[in-house]
């Protein structure tokens, strides 16, 4: 009984989170040539910094000293650019509201 329970459940839960607009806008958009592009271009790009990395360690024999800090100072620029992605997102958010806001204003 309580396995029958527990299937109904399960699938009401499942057929629930299916119809919600939001999975379904995710799952359109995963199934879209514009994920797929998205996907490629992350692969390609992540190919080309691990190919980048590579050949910057491998072409120059340093010290482990100065190997410690090009990682350090890699390691902030990694964080400094994900901080600028981060702000590049709330600035296209906020020129979004502000376009229609101004629309919002002309229709007046």
């Amino acid at each position: 009984m309580a396995n029958r329970f527990f299937k109904q459940t399960s699938a009401e839960i499942i057929s629930d989170l299916l119809s919600d607009a939001r999975v379904k806008r995710v799952r359109e958009y995963v199934q879209g040539e514009e994920f797929k592009a998205d996907r490629e271009r992350v692969r390609r790009d992540a190919a080309e910094r691990l190919k980048s990395i590579r050949e910057r360690y491998r072409a120059k024999r340093r010290d482990p000293e100065t190997a410690a800090r090009e990682r350090e100072l890699t390691l902030s620029l990694a964080e400094v650019e994900a901080a600028a992605a981060e702000l590049r997102l709330q600035l296209s958010e906020l020129l979004e509201e502000e376009e229609k806001l101004r629309t919002a204003l002309d229709e007046l």
